[in-house]
């Protein structure tokens, strides 16, 4: 059985990909400082133990014990849109949190997730010094992946940072799978028509025929933007999204949002606003359970 805990936990991409694999799991801790996430936490998952806390005031001793340990840790200091403070912005910070807990409770495996804006040399370098000083206990990995190659229409690129424990197997990422497609995402219930600005209602118009599906109005989209892919792939989903469900005439709704994510049979208990956002911070299902099965598949 195995013994996890998550840091930053949102709506817990972790424990649906746990779920989505029918194996047995005990659900030790999740943690979070969102109020809204507590409370999504609380109505879909039951774990042992429910940090509502900021985790640099958690003392880590009083961490139980776990055999993988998860964290999406703040990605807001190093994407575009978090204007990317790096650590100067005080949430880039919890970081260092997430080596902490490695480092006394030395899981089997580890995963940490964030924007590829990481990669960015003067915040990778701090990241990196830190990550060697596990390397005595762990081999670490690291690799971009989109989830486009892990089945679903979406195109979300984000760094997969993986440690396992010295005496386990080889640890390799997951190899591409086919891609769902993605007029199967649509949620045909839903007809609500909404009507939009005149300069949207152009791009629409030129669109028809085309067999666009989502598209994303964000950033004062050109008239003459081809949105090419977007009969296939949906736009990366962000906190903050405009994306717009063209055969609909409607903008992306939570069911549609949800199931890009890979989560299935999520209950939603607070506003559209803050469940949009809660699927726009989360992390792919699919991905990270292609990362777990590998994981486990070496013990």
């Amino acid at each position: 059985m195995i013994r996890i805990g998550t840091d930053c936990s949102g709506i817990e991409a972790p424990i649906q990909a746990l779920k989505n694999m029918n194996i047995d799991f005990r659900h030790i801790f999740s943690s979070d400082i969102d109020k809204f996430c507590i409370k999504s936490i609380k109505e879909n998952y039951s774990p042992e133990i429910l940090y509502e806390q900021d985790i640099r005031t958690r003392k880590v001793e009083d961490i139980p014990d776990i055999d993988l340990y998860v964290c999406g840790f703040p990605c807001q200091p190093f994407s575009n849109a978090g204007r990317k403070k790096g650590f100067k912005d005080n949430r880039g910070n919890v970081f260092f949190e997430c080596i902490k807990v490695i480092k006394h409770k030395k899981p089997s495996f580890f995963i940490l997730e964030n924007v590829k804006g990481i990669l960015k040399k003067d915040i990778w370098d701090v990241i990196y010094t830190e990550l060697k000083t596990l390397e005595n206990i762990y081999n670490i990995v690291w690799k971009v992946l989109n989830t486009k190659d892990y089945g679903i229409p979406q195109n979300r690129e984000r760094l997969y940072i993986v440690g396992k424990i010295k005496d386990k197997g080889i640890f390799q990422f997951p190899e591409h799978c086919e891609m769902d497609n993605i007029e199967n995402y649509i949620d045909h219930n839903d007809n609500t028509y909404k009507t939009t600005s005149k300069r949207h209602e152009q791009i629409l118009s030129r669109l028809q025929g085309n067999n666009k599906v989502f598209i994303d109005f964000a950033y004062g989209v050109s008239t003459t933007r081809s949105f090419k892919n977007a009969d296939r792939l949906c736009p990366c989903i962000t906190v903050k999204n405009s994306i717009w469900c063209v055969p609909k005439h409607r903008y992306i709704n939570i069911n549609e949002l949800l199931a890009l994510q890979g989560f299935k049979n999520f209950k939603q208990c607070v506003s559209d606003f803050q469940t949009k956002k809660q699927i726009g911070n989360s992390m792919s299902v699919p991905v990270i359970q292609k990362i777990i099965e590998n994981l486990i598949s070496i013990v």
